[in-house]
């Protein structure tokens, strides 16, 4: 068994390829007494196509009865230390606190907005987020835009030392694109860490509908939404979302808080009909009661796509511009999201 180690950490950000990989494979073959593993470990973020590439390879090696071939990135090296807390704290403290760790617990890559992971390979990745989560309570997930890396390869390709005036303008320019792509990203970041890391959220979002896998749906919607410019001439209709006991949030008395005010959500006319069709038949299935316009009786499709994503992003807007806390916004009821009213 053989460790190779390669280091990814200078600005611009580099990526491992696939032919570094079979370059160090071509080495370690000559390797005497011939291997039966081969390891090789990168600072560089997780990359799901790379890893598929090396199963690929790993099958065909498995035929030829050679090596097989393991890639570790940063968040596997990372995780891997966490398991022996000492070693953690002495070599990577990365909190405030000097003795706190927080380690890479994933990395999710979108492109064109579109998260890449799909169907059950999302849903497994989202669930294995969630337990881990709860090991390390204090680790972090990165949400990377492959868009990101692509500018940071043309940033890499243009010669720094240029005196050439229009040289550095471009140089200015591209780095300030990269600026705001990886302040968005760390905006989506922030907001799953209040989702992973706040016990009322996970609830709603992870255990109330446990059977109906509502997560990772509800996650890929708000990081694609995120991602991109909804175009909402695709959805005319609307309903307004209000928090359920304002009156509870004390402190708070200019009309101009974001707490204070109610929201928008766009939707289709079908989906806005279909919210129409489950008032009409409520009385029917529910003893002659009329509905409350509570989030909870809205249909799934629309509460798990839209209006949830929605109410996650407005809570972390909450957050940032009115300076509130996770804890007095619970304390007063907005995170009891099924409890929040909507009108049209």
């Amino acid at each position: 068994m053989v460790y190779n180690a390669k280091k990814k950490t200078n600005w611009p950000e580099k990526e491992l390829k696939l032919s570094e990989v079979i370059s160090e494979i071509d080495k370690a073959e000559k390797f005497t007494p011939s291997l039966k593993e081969f390891y090789i470990l990168t600072t560089a973020s997780s990359d799901a196509k790379l890893q598929k590439e090396i199963r690929k390879l790993n099958d065909s090696r498995g035929k030829k009865d050679t090596f097989l071939v393991h890639v570790l990135f940063w968040g596997d090296i990372v995780r891997k230390i966490s398991l022996y807390p000492l070693v953690a704290s002495k070599h990577f403290s990365l909190g405030v606190n000097s003795n706190e760790f927080t380690p890479l617990l994933s990395t999710w890559y979108t492109k064109d907005s579109r998260v890449e992971l799909a169907n059950e390979e999302w849903s497994i990745a989202v669930k294995k987020l969630f337990e881990d989560f709860y090991d390390w309570p204090t680790g972090h997930v990165v949400v990377r835009q492959r868009e990101t890396d692509k500018l940071i390869e043309e940033i890499n390709g243009i010669d720094m030392t240029s005196k050439e005036t229009d040289t550095q303008i471009k140089i200015l320019e591209l780095r300030a694109k990269l600026r705001r792509m990886k302040e968005n990203e760390n905006y989506i970041q922030k907001v799953l860490h209040n989702i992973f890391r706040n016990e009322k959220l996970r609830f709603y979002i992870f255990e109330l509908n446990a059977e109906r896998d509502d997560a990772p749906l509800i996650l890929k919607a708000v990081i694609e939404s995120s991602f991109s410019f909804v175009d909402v001439s695709s959805r005319p209709s609307k309903i307004r979302l209000s928090p359920p006991t304002p009156e509870l949030l004390t402190g708070l008395r200019s009309s101009f808080r974001i707490a204070l005010s109610p929201f928008s959500v766009n939707i289709s006319d079908s989906e806005f009909n279909d919210i129409l069709s489950a008032e009409l038949h409520f009385p029917k299935n529910h003893y002659g009661n009329e509905m409350c316009q509570q989030v909870s009786e809205l249909p799934f499709s629309i509460r798990r796509m839209y209006v949830i994503p929605a109410l996650i992003r407005w809570l972390h807007r909450i957050l940032h511009e009115d300076k509130i806390t996770l804890e007095e916004l619970d304390a007063a009821g907005y995170l009891d999201i099924d409890s929040w009213k909507y009108q049209y």
